[in-house]
């Protein structure tokens, strides 16, 4: 128990953990339709539309705290049967408790570990290019209709079209982004975890490719920058929090009187969607910080796995870590998505197949195949990567205080701007891009439940021995055993593979 709490995990047993935090989200979702007698839809974490609900409860926040004039930049009034009323454009205040349960998570973790990430060390160069990928990032989210926890984590199992038409530009984009680092000469921050005692062995014995970013005289606060990323966070964080838990009025200028509302919060959503949700949240991140588990890994592993394995010279002289590179040959990544998928998946049949609830991506232009995927797909790969950090990695990693994260994590502001500022723009853009109408490809192939209920199932075998698959050939490119590859953290395979490899 006490190495379980306080060692680093596999991606195979983090992706076990997060698919079962998609288990406890399924529950804590459908719960206010259960006390309505309504059907509940079945529906994984999705987390972008409340991270721009997030952004306009800090707006509105300010307008109020301070005096301002509501900007209306995340939101704006709209008019419904001649009548003004709050609630129109892109976002509405509200709180994504599964976001605030995912940075409680990464931070649970690093106590347990004794190792916070504050002493990671990140040049200028790499601060920016993280701020610059959390822009390209967040901007994608909205023309792909989802983030990559959106289509990877939860499109998959889901049996998404426009999900998988997303993953393949989403590929793209991350090998690219992967390529542009290793010309920044920035492939060595290219790290899924970075720990103290590794980095801090590796430097005492002069190995600089596995402790670049480990300087035994770095003090983060004595950088601007950090106090800016710091304060960014307690503002975000706490006028969400605030506002879920005590719904607090605000003032509508348009109509000029207080308005009380706070899109699920307690008041909203009801005590116990708020505390499984929650949980849910910290859960998946407590998970992805044990391992360094999420989706822009997983996305270029099996590519550059290969190409590593064709041609190691090329990636050492661009001074990806050796860790890194084990990681890709191993396909440690995808490993893990794939054990999510599987429960997640399960999850699906269980509540879709069997008790007949709704499919959750279904029904709006959002989770149809429309021009803005494929668009959206590249630069949330390309974002990822440069963030070193998908967007629910990114989550985990504020709570852990990388640095370049929260750097990263304020350029997600930005890049919902051209969205919310252009809101019915995009919005007809999607909807009239529209390329197929269908939600899910079994519905290409019967219009019968019971029928697609039979392919959700041979898919949910198929992962299943798609994992085995990779688990084996992972040891075999590795020159270790699959019990090494399951149960070993990603350290500890390394120590493992230089062993017999001498």
């Amino acid at each position: 128990m006490k190495k379980l709490l306080t060692k680093q995990w596999s991606f195979v047993w983090a992706g076990v953990v997060f698919g079962i935090a998609q288990l406890f989200y399924f529950v804590g979702t459908m719960w206010p339709a259960w006390v309505s007698g309504k059907t509940p839809k079945v529906k994984p974490m999705t987390v972008t539309t409340d991270l721009g609900k997030m952004f306009r409860g800090v707006e509105v926040w300010l307008s109020n705290t301070f005096g301002f004039a509501d900007p209306q930049i995340y939101g704006h009034v709209k008019e419904v049967a001649g009548d003004v009323v709050n609630g129109g454009g892109a976002f509405v205040p509200g709180i994504g408790w599964i976001i605030f349960g995912m940075m409680v998570g990464g931070w649970i973790a690093g106590k347990l570990e004794g190792d916070t990430r504050t002493w990671v060390k990140y040049s200028k160069k790499m601060l920016l290019v993280s701020f610059i990928g959390g822009i390209i990032f967040s901007y994608g989210t909205r023309l792909a209709g989802g983030c990559t926890l959106n289509h990877l984590l939860g499109g998959v199992p889901m049996m998404s079209i426009h999900s998988l038409v997303a993953i393949v530009f989403m590929t793209m984009g991350g090998l690219s982004a992967f390529f542009l680092m290793g010309k920044l000469g920035l492939a060595q921050n290219f790290k899924h975890q970075n720990t103290l005692s590794y980095s801090k062995a590796a430097y005492e014995r002069g190995d600089k490719s596995e402790s670049v970013n480990y300087d035994p005289n770095y003090k983060p606060t004595k950088r601007p920058i950090f106090w800016i990323g710091l304060l960014f966070l307690v503002v975000f964080f706490g006028v969400a929090v605030y506002g879920g838990l005590f719904s607090p009025e605000y003032f509508n200028h348009v109509k000029g009187e207080k308005i009380v509302s706070f899109n699920k919060g307690i008041d909203h959503k009801g005590i116990f969607y708020v505390i499984i949700t929650l949980f849910a949240g910290i859960i998946a991140g407590f998970g992805m910080a044990k391992s360094g588990f999420g989706t822009e890994c997983a996305l270029v592993s099996v590519e550059a796995g290969a190409m590593i394995k064709k041609d190691e010279d090329k990636f050492t002289r661009w001074g990806l870590p050796r860790i890194t590179k084990t990681l890709f040959k191993g396909l440690l990544p995808i490993q893990g998505v794939t054990a999510a998928w599987i429960i997640t998946l399960g999850g699906i049949i269980l509540f879709w197949g069997i008790l007949g609830y709704d499919h959750g991506f279904s029904g709006s232009v959002k989770y149809q195949l429309t021009a803005g995927v494929p668009i959206g797909g590249f630069l949330l790969g390309a974002g990822a990567v440069l963030l070193v950090g998908c967007e629910i990695r990114s989550y985990m990693r504020l709570g852990l205080g990388y640095l370049n994260t929260w750097v990263g994590f304020m350029g997600f502001a930005i890049g919902y701007l051209p969205f919310a500022l252009l809101y019915d723009e995009h919005k007809a853009f999607l909807k009239n891009t529209v390329m197929v109408e269908k939600y899910f490809w079994p519905e290409l192939i019967t219009d019968n439940h019971t029928g697609q209920v039979i392919i959700a199932f041979l898919f949910f075998i198929g992962l299943i021995f798609l994992l085995r698959f990779l688990v084996k050939k992972g040891a075999k490119d590795t020159n270790t055993s699959s019990a090494n590859i399951m149960n070993k953290n990603t350290e500890e395979l390394q120590f493992e593979i230089e062993k017999l490899s001498i």
